[in-house]
């Protein structure tokens, strides 16, 4: 099979099957609304005459409506029965934009060992750095990148628009990967670097627009299930791309060419960023569309007397005066101190096949299955349990409105985050006694509390922020809390990736078992006591924001 085929045919299977869900979910809310609604017959007296009224009324002008509420009538279930299909078509389409920028984003751990030696291709120009030097110098860069991406974009993002953020940063996605997937444009380590650090500040910036986009596009009932189709598209990404990228890298390397292959330079890397590029033609022909289509859907309204909301365009000002009324509140550092953490135990993703090598002695190949696993586990929940766990408020209230007690929800939404990481910290528990011998694990049983673990962080990390940032950010603010909240997360990352490298490089192949586990116990125990902290921090978050909305209601 065709590299490019395959490149090209990934993610459009994953948006048939998901197309398949929207056209039946489409289909059945037109029928509800042919159902509930008798649809008169129109007669010829709805001439020109009236065609013209109707439209100079939605402009705004003229009263003269009677005589012609048939007319409205007819074309009233039409435009409602396109906007929900619209609607699910800038769900597909965030979808999918996810899901291929988080595939994209594993290109660089797929080739990291490559680009760090001679055999890459790329010339290395400074006299002062060695080679692993630039590449670690890199590493951090694209952290400070991503986190410099996070303070300035978020009410760049607000200002412009959710759709137009990702078509800018897509495009700027498509022209750097191809960049680098090309020799004549990416020659030496000084220019991978530039391009990482420039396609790195625009990854920054994608999950902020999608939430953004959500907001503008989306029914607040529906704002916990889009998250979680999000954090779906997330770890589909990861699981997808790293076993495509090695099956890539095995095919480019089977067709080097012999002069290359006899000088021992091996560019089959670069197919790598080319698929990378090549797949973000497919989100962003997608937005595009369906962009196009909301935007006149928002613009234009048929039938109804109530004010429909446009996608509104804020200020960078409004957007930070936003803000700074939020920050003033306990809620929202409860939150931020959840969400940073949470972020750092769910990036530990990119450790687990080292961990799972040194301490548990399995084989490269096994050690990667189990960072697969735990990137399942994300998606097992956030497929299953998103909506049911961490409802949004329109659903709340209906929820509120059955039971015996009115505040039902919001106390159950806290309990279900403490359970979720009630279960994060046995799981570290487990490992600790692991390591510290008081407990025998065998490799299957680690493989499952990794599993385990991915299955309890998930939802803790994808939705309380997010939800919190859509609610109280509003179409003026979401990108901007939704990217505070991962400005301090980038920041205590980029140091505990640090501090998580130095371990792995005390543990040499030599190294004894013992050795190896003593060198893995601090992380845990950092990790152990952020999972508490976490808990804890959360579960105060979500019942305080739950009891500040009850009282607003």
């Amino acid at each position: 099979m065709k590299p490019w085929l395959f490149v090209l045919s990934t993610p459009i299977i994953c948006a048939s099957s998901f197309g398949q869900f929207v056209i039946k979910k489409s289909r059945s809310s037109s029928s509800l609304l042919f159902q509930n609604k008798e649809i008169p017959v129109v007669r010829k007296t709805c001439s020109y005459r009236a065609s013209t009224i109707l439209f100079s009324d939605l402009r705004g002008g003229g009263n003269e409506n009677e005589g012609n509420s048939e007319c409205i009538a007819s074309v009233a279930p039409k435009n409602e029965s396109n906007k929900v299909v619209e609607s699910w078509g800038i769900s597909l389409s965030l979808f999918i934009t996810y899901l291929t920028v988080m595939a994209a984003k594993c290109a660089l751990p797929s080739t990291l060992a490559i680009l760090s030696s001679t055999k890459s291709g790329l010339i290395h120009q400074s006299t002062k750095l060695s080679r692993d030097d630039v590449i670690s110098r890199l590493l951090a860069l694209s952290t400070l990148s991503i986190a410099a991406g996070k303070i300035f974009l978020g009410p760049v993002i607000d200002s412009l628009g959710g759709i137009k953020s990702l078509q800018i940063t897509l495009s700027a996605l498509i022209m750097c990967l191809g960049s680098i997937g090309m020799t004549r444009t990416c020659p030496t380590l000084s220019s991978l670097a530039l391009y990482i650090i420039i396609v790195d500040f625009g990854f920054s910036s994608c999950w902020a627009a999608c939430v953004k986009t959500i907001r503008e596009y989306t029914e607040e009932k529906r704002w916990s299930k889009e998250i979680g189709r999000l954090a779906m598209a997330a770890r589909l990404g990861n699981a997808i791309s790293f076993a495509f990228f090695a099956w890539l890298l095995q095919w480019a390397s089977s067709r080097t060419p012999t002069n290359l292959v006899a000088s021992g330079v091996d560019t089959s890397w670069r197919w790598v960023y080319r698929a990378s590029s090549a797949i973000q033609l497919i989100p962003l022909a997608m937005l595009t569309h369906f962009g196009r289509k909301g935007r006149e859907d928002l613009a234009i309204q048929v039938g109804s007397n109530k004010t429909k909301e446009t996608a509104t365009r804020s200020s960078p000002i409004v957007s930070l005066g936003i803000l700074r009324r939020q920050a003033s509140k306990p809620e929202f550092w409860l939150h931020l101190v959840a969400r940073t953490i949470t972020m750092v135990l769910v990036s530990f993703l990119l450790f687990i096949p080292t961990f799972m090598t040194q301490c548990y002695e399995m084989s490269t190949a096994s050690a990667a299955r189990v960072g697969s696993m735990f990137a399942l586990g994300c998606l097992a929940s956030v497929s299953t349990l998103a909506a049911k766990t961490y409802p949004s408020s329109d659903s709340a209230q209906t929820m509120q409105s059955q039971s015996f007690l009115q505040t039902t929800v919001y106390k159950r939404k806290a309990y279900f985050m403490a359970m979720f990481l009630a279960l994060s910290t046995a799981c570290l528990s487990a490992q600790m006694l692991f390591l510290k011998n008081i407990i025998n694990l065998s490799s299957t049983l680690g493989s499952m509390l990794m599993f385990l673990w991915g299955f309890s962080l998930a939802i803790p990390f994808y939705l309380p922020s997010s939800m919190f940032s859509l609610k109280r950010g509003g179409k003026e603010g979401a990108a901007t809390i939704a990217d505070a909240f991962d400005v301090s997360g980038f920041g205590l990352l980029a140091a505990f990736n640090g501090f998580v490298a130095r371990v792995i490089g005390r543990g040499d192949v030599n190294s004894m078992l013992v050795h190896h586990k003593q060198a893995w116990m601090p992380v845990f125990s950092l990790m152990l006591c952020g999972s508490i902290v976490a808990m804890l921090s959360l579960f105060s978050a979500v019942w305080l924001e739950g009891k500040h909305d009850l009282k607003s209601n």
